[in-house]
């Protein structure tokens, strides 16, 4: 019993962390057993596609929504469309992610609930990098899994999630690169795959620039930039298929610009939005009209416009609201000599300074999320650490407390 004991105590955080995984793979567990989608589907999709394009139908049951229009242009590519003909909006390398899930688990949404479990791992490498083998590594990974985003990222074949899994392992890589510039080619790498996936994910260079100009490394900067040029050789990587197809680099280039100015072409909007939708859940203004029908004419009898503002069900107060103020304290906490805190809060900036002013959804908050729960972790280890022993115990029933209230929410 004694040896039975001591592996427990050995293992507690594996096991533990072992059972927040199953509990997230129980979450999600239809998007990667049971949601199964043949040949057909994708030919309907397609075609209500084409007519939506066209303008022939505006029923709402032949709109065609982003997880379709994906999974979708996953199917095509792997089949040998090259990205420029469908969906080149955004590049296609977390498409493929989903194509290959289509095929080999008839799937869209199985690489998706994968690359979850991944990036629910990669925080908790993370959290064991900043905060050693304690208790508290455990809470991001654990408050992470339980966020509705994240959920509905991991149930769905939408394209963040697997930028999110190439910031996160990105970081993870730059805090071993600090000490170790060997690293920083593979770093490039890893950016290099997100940015493939989603654009936005380059903007994690920027963090992390601003730690290097912070700790005055000179050499590691320049050594980190000059190895960028790996990161764009990966992101046009994603594209050998467009290549193959007969497009030159001149053609890449332009097919670029086309991208570039698709994004470009939304308005932009106050840089107070990305801070309402994290402190109140705030999407932005809203107009809904509510209809009566007459059940036996079919006719309608009453349109009631009511106008307010339209808030996200993904919002957590537990740890969006808390965000900005835990982010805040770590900045302050930045200068002292653990100083691989710093990447925390310039995570967070890098992703919702450039965020302030373009179209933000909620889906675009993922990117940049394991930044600010890892924050929260962070203050509550630093409370737990300053706190005196006989108030520890105060301190700990307010963070089981928390910790409950996030099941619950």
């Amino acid at each position: 019993m004694e040896k039975i004991a001591l592996l427990l105590k050995k293992w507690r955080l594996a096991l533990i962390l072992t059972l927040i995984l199953i509990f997230h793979l129980y979450n999600v567990r239809n998007q990667l057993f049971d949601n199964k989608l043949d040949e057909s589907w994708y030919v309907s999709v397609q075609s209500k596609f084409s007519s939506m394009m066209k303008g022939e139908s505006l029923n709402v049951e032949n709109l065609v929504f982003d997880p379709e229009l994906y999974a979708l242009a996953g199917w095509l590519y792997v089949h040998g469309v090259p990205p420029s003909d469908f969906n080149f909006e955004h590049p296609p390398l977390a498409k493929y992610f989903i194509g290959f899930s289509e095929v080999l688990f008839q799937s869209p949404t199985a690489a998706n609930t994968l690359f979850s479990l991944a990036t629910l791992l990669v925080v908790y490498l993370l959290s064991i990098k900043l905060f050693g083998k304690t208790a508290f590594a455990l809470i991001p990974v654990y408050a992470l899994s339980l966020e509705k985003l994240f959920l509905s990222e991991a149930r769905s074949s939408m394209l963040d999630i697997y930028s999110t899994f190439f910031i996160s392992l990105s970081v993870l890589i730059f805090l071993y690169a600090i000490k170790a510039p060997k690293l920083f080619p593979v770093l490039s790498i890893v950016i290099g795959l997100g940015i493939a996936c989603k654009w936005e994910s380059g903007l994690i260079v920027f963090a992390f620039i601003a730690f290097l100009l912070l700790d005055k490394a000179w050499r590691k900067l320049g050594y980190f930039i000059a190895s960028l040029s790996l990161a764009f050789l990966v992101y046009t990587g994603s594209y050998l298929n467009y290549f193959f197809s007969g497009h030159t680099f001149l053609d890449f280039i332009v097919l670029q610009l086309s991208i570039y100015k698709f994004h470009s072409s939304f308005p932009h909007q106050g840089i107070l939005r990305i801070w309402l939708l994290l402190l109140a859940g705030v999407i932005g203004p809203e107009t809904r009209t509510t209809f009566f029908i007459d059940e036996e004419s079919g006719e309608i009898t009453k349109a009631v416009i009511t106008k307010g503002v339209a808030i996200t069900y993904s919002y957590n107060p537990l740890t969006w609201t808390i965000s900005i103020f835990a982010v805040f304290i770590s900045l302050l906490m930045t200068f002292k000599p653990t100083k691989e805190y710093r990447i925390l809060p310039l995570w967070f900036i890098s992703f919702t300074l450039p965020m302030s002013s373009t179209l933000l959804l909620e889906h675009h908050i993922l990117n940049f999320m394991p930044s600010f729960i890892l924050s929260i972790a962070h203050l509550l280890k630093s409370g737990w650490e300053r706190g005196e022993n006989g108030k520890k115990g105060a301190l700990l029933i307010a963070i089981i407390v928390y910790l409950g209230a996030l099941m619950i929410w």
